[in-house]
């Protein structure tokens, strides 16, 4: 793989993490607006709803992340001794895989807490 390649997928992949992070909060956002603004009735399709985005954030999330990591583990010698390639060299994925995926299931428990109670 050439470092072109190398840039490029990562490139798409951080777009995609990000996509997918929107994705997932904006759903969040629409489910709140339902909760706050709707009858303070139960709501099964939303619990339902917010199982499932939780576990599409997480999921899609992770696996982006993993490519990434996959991509850092894939550097050059030589691209990994530039200052860039030793930032990148310092990041966590699998700590950021562990905070991001625990502040999506946090939220998820607020939202199914809010709709229970």
């Amino acid at each position: 793989m050439t470092p072109t390649d190398r840039q490029t997928i990562v490139h798409a992949r951080t777009h995609e993490f990000n996509n997918i992070m929107r994705t997932t909060l904006f759903a969040f956002l629409g489910i709140g607006a339902a909760l706050h603004f709707g009858p303070d009735a139960f709501s099964a399709p939303l619990f339902a709803l917010t199982i499932v985005v939780t576990g599409f954030g997480i999921l899609a999330g992770n696996a982006a992340l993993d490519d990434l990591a996959k991509l850092q583990d894939d550097m050059t010698d030589e691209f990994a001794a530039t200052s860039y390639g030793q930032g990148v060299t310092a990041r966590d994925f699998g700590r950021f895989k562990m905070v991001s995926s625990g502040l999506l299931a946090a939220l998820a428990v607020a939202t199914l807490a809010a709709m229970v109670v």
